[in-house]
């Protein structure tokens, strides 16, 4: 495919400052390019005096601050909008580029790579890269008719994305509206079930400091997957960069052992509260920062715990100890009072976790199938 240097295609522009005017706020996001600002944050984050704010009339195009994430949009959505002063903004040379054509090539995977062999300055997320180094990017240019076509046919892909994803949040909801339905609003026990503190029917426990010093030596490979804090989202489990131990070290620390169906609980830090069940795909270990509760199996199901402790992750996190970083001791995760309603409709939860969780796994594998389909696209149309 043809390239051309992006010094082509677009020109730096001065724009008027906003002074007493009232213009619509505008931001970019990396996902989604120029948004409303007030509609992606749900509340103003510019500043009070917005004076200088630079107005941007729509065609516009929009560099953000971090270039090296693909900070780019053109301003498609209002007339004309206001920007951060430190903002940069380019007129586009719509004779020959499609402007979102252009947009997209200057998001994509290639065009941020290039950015980043670029930047000088040593300061994270505050690189910078010269306007003739970034105008002597090379851009694949079609003609017009098919820079309209590439641009249709990644819109759909992303739509059928963003339906995915959309997807397996109304299955969360589902999930946390049963929830409801079944035992009422835990925080205040609106259904007025037994209650009892989390150490009454589980067994709470964490790694121990001279356990983990004398003892734990990570490994790349092993038999014994350590669970850390970053393994624990949204009340699974994932395998992004697992560290191991040996079976051996395991057997010499059995009270941080974990078993299939233990719940386990980040402590400290920014995720407190995540919580997760223990399957049986690997054999678990705890790491250090996540806690083990161990429910007593004739009181508690593990899914219905580990839900119930996700619902009060809120009134978890505001009694973790008032500390620069946040931390809940071992005391109070067991004192944290809990309803205990009966087995049986614990059971029936979980089965209906069970169910929603296949769906929701068939959506993920639809989902990470577009993602790579997406991938190659990107590759095939921008290099």
């Amino acid at each position: 495919m043809e390239t051309v240097k992006l010094g082509l295609l677009i020109k730096k522009t001065k724009v008027a400052r906003c002074g007493e005017h009232s213009y619509p706020v505008l931001s970019i996001t990396k996902q989604d390019g120029i948004i409303m600002q007030s509609e992606k944050f749900k509340k103003r984050i510019a500043s009070a005096d917005t004076s200088d704010y630079k107005i941007i009339p729509r065609g516009k195009l929009v560099q953000g601050i971090h270039i090296d994430e693909g900070n780019f949009g053109i301003q498609d959505i209002v007339d004309n909008g206001i920007v951060s002063p430190a903002y940069g903004v380019w007129d586009v040379n719509d004779g020959l580029v499609v402007p979102k054509y252009l947009e997209m090539v200057l998001r994509s995977p290639k065009s941020i790579e290039f950015y980043r062999s670029k930047l000088t300055g040593t300061v994270s997320r505050r690189g910078h890269m010269s306007d003739t180094d970034f105008l002597s990017m090379d851009v694949p240019l079609p003609d017009k008719d098919t820079q309209s076509k590439i641009l249709e046919i990644m819109k759909q892909t992303t739509s059928v994305l963003c339906s995915r994803q959309q997807q397996l949040s109304k299955l969360d909801e589902l999930v946390k509206a049963r929830f409801v339905q079944m035992f009422g609003d835990i925080l205040i026990n609106s259904m007025g079930w037994t209650e009892a503190e989390i150490g009454v029917h589980c067994f709470v426990t964490k790694l121990a400091g001279f356990e983990y010093t004398q003892y734990i030596q990570y490994e790349n490979f092993g038999e014994v997957v350590m669970v850390k804090a970053q393994n624990i989202k949204n009340g699974k489990l994932n395998d992004k960069d697992l560290s191991y131990i040996s079976a051996e070290v395991s057997e010499l620390l059995p009270r941080s052992q974990l078993m299939p169906g233990d719940v386990v609980m980040t402590y400290v830090g920014a995720n407190i509260g995540d919580v997760a069940v223990i399957d049986n795909k690997y054999k678990y270990h705890l790491a250090p920062n996540v806690a083990k509760i161990r429910p007593d199996s004739s009181v508690y199901n593990s899914v219905f715990l580990m839900k119930l402790l996700m619902y009060m992750k809120l009134y978890i996190v505001k009694n973790s100890a008032d500390t620069a970083k946040a931390a809940l001791g071992m005391s109070r995760i067991r004192k944290l009072k809990a309803i205990v309603p009966p087995l049986s409709l614990q059971n029936d939860f979980a089965t209906f976790v069970e169910c929603v969780d296949q769906q929701k796994q068939n959506v993920q594998q639809s989902l990470e199938k577009l993602e790579l389909l997406k991938k190659a696209l990107m590759q095939e149309y921008f290099g």
